[in-house]
Order: C-alpha cells, then sequence, then structure tokens
C-alpha cells in the first residue's frame, strides 16, 4: 500500500512540473501573439489596448513559474520570455528619449533593469541544463542584447541625474560600472566591456551624483576610477576632497590633498595654498616644511613650491631666506602678485627689525644716519614690490597702500606719503 502511495506521490510532482512547464509554453504562445502586434505598421489605439493587455496577462502568467521549483526544461524559456516582455515595454520608452520626446524615466530603468536581469538568469537556466551551443536557442541572441543595452543604462542614470533624482542615478552608473561582473552571459566580452573608454567618465558621473546624494561610500569606491577623467580632473579632485571635509575627516584631507599636489603641483595650485594655510593656522611649521621639501623635490622650479618655503621662512622671521624663494616664484610666474606681495613685505619686516635693534643706542647724528641706511635700503628694496602689486591688483588699494605710505614714510617722501595714505582711507 505505502509503495502505491509514493508512487502516486511522483506521478502528482511529474504532473506538477508538466504543468509548469506547459504554462511556460503558452505564455511562449501569447508572447508571440504581442510580438505580431508590436510589429503591425499602422496599429490602432485598439489594437494597441489589446496589445498591452496581452502583455500584461502573458507576465502575470509567466511570474509563478520563475520561482516554481518544478519549472525544469521550460526555466530558460521562461526567462526568457520575461526578458522579451520588457524589451517591447521599454523599448517605446527609450524612442521618446532618442526623438527627445518626454518620457517616465522610472519605467524606463525598471524595464531596461528587469529585461538585463532575466536575460542574465535565462544565460544560467541553459549552463544549469547543460546544453551546448548548437541546440541552446536563447543566449547568442541574448548576449547581443546585453551588451547593446548597456549605454541605455548610462542614458537611465543621466536621465535621473538631470531630474535631481540622485540616489536613482547613483543605481543607474554603478550598474553601468559593474556591469562587466554583474551578466555572466557576457562571457568573454566582459574583459572588453571593463576596458570601454569611457569608465572613467562613467565614474565621475557615480561620485557626483553620489556626492549629491550624500552617498559618500559610493563616492569613495569610483573615485580612483573617476580620476583618470582627464576632462574633469580639477573637478573630480575638489569633489573628492570636498567630500572627505563633509565627512570631518581632516586627517584624511590633509592626506589626499597633499597627495593631488605632490602629482601635479603647478595644477593644484589652489589646492596647495590650502594645505599650506591649513598648517599655518595650526601653527605646525615643522611638517609644512617637510610638505614643502616634498614640492621642491619633485621640481625645483615649482612655483607654488618655492612661494611655499618662501612662507615657511617668513614665518620663522628669516626674511632673508624667504625673499630668495619669492623671487624664485616670481621667475616662474612674472604676474604671481602674492609672490610680490609678501617678498615686499619681508623687505618692510627685514627694515623694521634693523629698526629696532638700533632703538635705545647711544649714538652721535653721524652715527645715527649710517645706521638707518639698512633701514632705508630695505624699504626701497620693498618699493618695487608692492608697486607691481598695485599694477596686477589696481582694484585692490587695501593690499597695496597703506604699505606703500609706510615705504614713503621711510624713505621721508611726503608727497607719495600723502597720496597713499589718502588711497589707503587714512
Amino acid at each position: 500500500m505505502k509503495k502505491i502511495f509514493f508512487a502516486f506521490a511522483l506521478l502528482a510532482v511529474a504532473g506538477t512540473a508538466l504543468a509548469q512547464d506547459k504554462v511556460v509554453r503558452k505564455a511562449r504562445d501569447l508572447k508571440d501573439e504581442v510580438q505580431n502586434l508590436m510589429a503591425m505598421p499602422d496599429r490602432k489605439e485598439k489594437e494597441t489596448q489589446v496589445m498591452n493587455q496581452k502583455m500584461a496577462q502573458c507576465l502575470e502568467m509567466i511570474t509563478p513559474t520563475l520561482t516554481s521549483p518544478e519549472t525544469k526544461k521550460e526555466l530558460a524559456n521562461a526567462w526568457d520570455i520575461k526578458a522579451q516582455l520588457h524589451k517591447y515595454i521599454f523599448s517605446p520608452l527609450l524612442d521618446n528619449v532618442i526623438n527627445k520626446q518626454p518620457t517616465d524615466t522610472a519605467q524606463l530603468a525598471e524595464n531596461i533593469y528587469a529585461a538585463l536581469d532575466a536575460l542574465e538568469e535565462c544565460y544560467k537556466a541553459t549552463q544549469a541544463l547543460g546544453l551546448k551551443e548548437e541546440k541552446d536557442p536563447y543566449t547568442v541572441m541574448n548576449k547581443l542584447d546585453v551588451i547593446r543595452f548597456r549605454p541605455y543604462v548610462a542614458y537611465c542614470g543621466q536621465m535621473f541625474f538631470t531630474n535631481q533624482q540622485h540616489a536613482k542615478a547613483v543605481d543607474a552608473f554603478k550598474r553601468w560600472m559593474t556591469y562587466p561582473t554583474t551578466y555572466t552571459i557576457l562571457g568573454d566580452d566582459a574583459a572588453s566591456m571593463a576596458a570601454d573608454e569611457q569608465t572613467p567618465q562613467i565614474a565621475y558621473f557615480t561620485c557626483l551624483a553620489a556626492y549629491f546624494a550624500k552617498d559618500y561610500s559610493t563616492l569613495m569606491e569610483y573615485i580612483p576610477q573617476a580620476r583618470s577623467y582627464t576632462q574633469e580632473k580639477d573637478q573630480v579632485n575638489q569633489l573628492y576632497l570636498t567630500a572627505i571635509i563633509e565627512q570631518g575627516d581632516t586627517a584624511s584631507w590633509l592626506k589626499a590633498a597633499q597627495g593631488i599636489v605632490l602629482e601635479d603641483p603647478e595644477s593644484n595650485d589652489g589646492i596647495a595654498q590650502n594645505v599650506l594655510a591649513y598648517y599655518f593656522s595650526n601653527n605646525n611649521y615643522t611638517e609644512v616644511e617637510g610638505f614643502v621639501k616634498q614640492l621642491l623635490e619633485k621640481d625645483g622650479q615649482s612655483k607654488i613650491g618655492n612661494y611655499a618655503m618662501g612662507l615657511v621662512f617668513m614665518n620663522q622671521h628669516k626674511y632673508v631666506e624667504a625673499i630668495t624663494y619669492f623671487d624664485k616664484a616670481i621667475e616662474t610666474d612674472p604676474d604671481y602678485s602674492d609672490a610680490y606681495y609678501n617678498a615686499g613685505v619681508c623687505y618692510s619686516n627685514h627694515g623694521y627689525d634693523i629698526n629696532e635693534s638700533l632703538s635705545g643706542k647711544k649714538m652721535t647724528v653721524q652715527q645715527q644716519k649710517e645706521a638707518v641706511k639698512p633701514v632705508r635700503e630695505a624699504y626701497q628694496k620693498a618699493e618695487p614690490y608692492f608697486l607691481k602689486v598695485k599694477e596686477l591688483e589696481p582694484e585692490n588699494p587695501h593690499k597695496w597702500a597703506s604699505r606703500l605710505a609706510t615705504v614713503y614714510y621711510i624713505l621721508e617722501d611726503k608727497a607719495k606719503q600723502a597720496e597713499y595714505e589718502k588711497l589707503a582711507g587714512y
């Protein structure tokens, strides 16, 4: 009796499996009807409604078979049907994009993703069946679709970004970036897709969308590839550093900023200035000097490197040494206003220090005249530097007017002193 009962159970399981496979075949027939309706050149509204109804019916019919353990030989067929149906849905939406017509971006993306995932599952199902290539009716054509659909994923990312749906844009761009590893159906073509020349650009878009979405983990994941996108290298670097700062990680920001500057000092002048400002504001002269030495070891003629070393000596009140480096920076860039300004300040401060050293000393009038000569000489040397700053920044008298007024006070040129005091707002 038990043996008979067991036999009936086997028959029931077999019958269920056969039933599931039969549903798949019926769904295939329904899908073919949809395909024929789509191919109609002058399809009317009523026929379109019928087509959409059949499409929905087919999807509803096929969905349970995809996860049923009783779907056996027809599982690949089921996934292929699902893939084709989603292609039918997104095709007119994609046409809208190509023809620059309004479209439902969310629906377009949803159906592209669903089609791709179904194509991948179809491939896995054919592999599980152990079908040889000549008996596999799906993989060759489906693989071509997977290759062809990758740009569509990027389109979705761009449209989501334009619509300020940044989290969805991140998802789309990440799908593009991980495409070669996600879709095993690609086989040998995965390597060439991974090496796609657009990869740095899409990595940049991924990071940009991630920044606006505050998805810093994604940004940090893709920033190394994004930094290969030379067309927006400056913006990528700023994006990278801003994201680190917004997370409150000053140590990582400092390390990253130094690395960027050392890669290309002259192209990252602004970042170098920020690093220097950080060090000087924290009175960290030992580390700033080490950083500057690295800059000059990389390029002895570096404008920012020499300027920075000038600042190091200037902050140590070693004005003569500082001027040497400011002059080197000026040789590289004759319009480097800040270098002229600081060289002028160093000459003025050097003269002031000499004058202070004379205070309280008993001297004859002649000795006094001789003693102040170096003071006057120092301010005379400062004069052309401040005049150059005036030439380069005539709209910023606050930067040079009071300095020149002091120079002419020391040089006893009362007319010019009065002129610049007026410009300084005294």
